[in-house]
């Protein structure tokens, strides 16, 4: 990399603040790493890390210099993207906020894009929530986030690129599986498996029930998840009925192992968005990518808009009361 050593060794030790986990990112000895810290407070004339016995934390000066090695990091990320097309053979990196549903169901399908184009790149995806992802975003340790709740932030550019829909699911043999929808009073006579207090998806299960007359307190929820595909299974075992994407559901359905029932005065709608600092549009990975997200959008349908492959049959499935998993066309589903 161009970055200058002493700098990289520095964000690397301020990111993990542990020298021994920075010597191993780094492939080097822990004693080299100190060296160069050490060294580096030396023509800065001022220290970098409080040494607390075996622990370490930064000083006011390491915490202003993180932020500003960060920006440096991204602008020479910036400067190899657009050495690329003279020849040059420099790795890129590229480091992505994503929110949970976005992480582990949409960004993978859409790398491959990305790393036909750039076979060399390093994609480094942290995880997290909305708030999250902003604040990685915010602190230049991620180039650009994506998130599933909507973000009022004038100090960042928030797009959203598409929505994705929270599903009631429940086991096939069900008794609500032979209706044609639920009503959100129904919800009660079932336990309610719901991601953990103070997600973002609980949130959205909670306003749509509130707004059809249902109050939390009237919810039995003996159990909370903190993973969709936790859920997923405790549906698949009978200990409840349970909200997840729709994003998340693509093995289930073609398995049959769940079934998705239609919501009156529904469906949960939540947007999914790209967001940016503000300024130019990045370029290099990081702005191929949002192209790359941008374009995903698909066919719009009036029950809503389906950034992903098969979501629109699958919608027209679950109109028409098909959603056990069988039909030809949910087995191209991906």
């Amino acid at each position: 990399m161009i970055e200058n050593f002493k700098l990289k060794v520095f964000r690397v030790v301020a990111d993990s603040l542990n020298f021994r986990r920075a010597a191993d990112e780094l492939h080097l000895t822990q004693p080299a790493v100190t060296a160069q810290i050490k060294s580096l407070e030396e023509s800065l004339g001022i220290a970098l890390f409080d040494r607390i016995g075996r622990d370490i934390k930064l000083t006011p000066a390491g915490e202003t210099l993180q932020q500003y090695v960060r920006q440096i990091e991204a602008i020479t990320n910036e400067a190899v993207a657009a050495l690329s097309s003279f020849g040059g053979q420099e790795d890129a990196e590229l480091c992505i906020g994503a929110s949970h549903t976005i992480a582990v169901y949409l960004l993978p399908r859409l790398l491959p894009q990305l790393l036909s184009d750039w076979p060399k790149l390093r994609i480094h995806v942290t995880g997290g929530s909305t708030n999250e992802v902003l604040h990685a975003l915010m602190m230049h340790q991620v180039s650009v986030g994506f998130i599933e709740a909507p973000a009022y932030r004038p100090d960042l550019k928030i797009e959203e690129f598409g929505q994705d829909e929270l599903a009631l699911i429940v086991r096939p043999d069900h008794r609500w599986t032979k209706k044609p929808r639920i009503k959100a009073a129904e919800l009660i006579q079932e336990p309610l498996l719901l991601r953990e207090a103070g997600s973002g998806m609980r949130h959205f299960v909670e306003e749509y029930l509130e707004r059809n007359g249902v109050l939390r307190q009237q919810l039995r929820t003996a159990i909370d998840m903190n993973s969709t595909e936790g859920i997923i299974a405790a549906v698949e075992a009978g200990l409840g009925v349970g909200f997840v994407p729709y994003l998340a559901l693509g093995n289930a359905l073609q398995l049959g192992s769940v079934k998705i029932v239609p919501l009156e005065n529904g469906p949960i709608r939540r947007q999914l968005s790209i967001a940016l600092l503000n300024g130019p549009e990045p370029r290099g990975p990081a702005g191929q990518l949002v192209q790359i997200f941008r374009q995903s959008n698909p066919d719009h349908l009036s029950s809503g808009h389906f950034p992903f492959p098969g979501a629109k049959e699958r919608r027209l499935a679950v109109a028409n009361g098909k959603t056990n998993g069988q039909q030809e066309h949910m087995k191209k589903w991906p």
